[in-house]
């Protein structure tokens, strides 16, 4: 399955439009401690964020034309 590892703080959430693939989700809640453990030596700014787990089970597919929808029109 593949797992989405999104950061939430003050100002908002970045997303991890990536993923990584794990076996299950007591190995993707052992990488976002992971993360939030290196997150928190980063020092004050990364101190009150959060790692967000999400996962899909389901290829996702897009074709050319929904990408240029999705894009923003200069």
């Amino acid at each position: 399955m593949r797992f989405f590892f999104h950061i939430a703080d003050k100002y908002g959430v970045s997303t991890d439009g990536i993923g990584c693939e794990y076996a299950g989700q007591d190995a993707a809640v052992l990488h976002a401690s992971r993360l939030a453990a290196e997150l928190a030596k980063a020092g004050e700014f990364f101190r009150g964020s959060v790692v967000l787990v999400a996962r899909t089970t389901e290829f996702l597919s897009c074709s050319a034309s929904e990408d240029e929808a999705l894009l923003p029109k200069p």
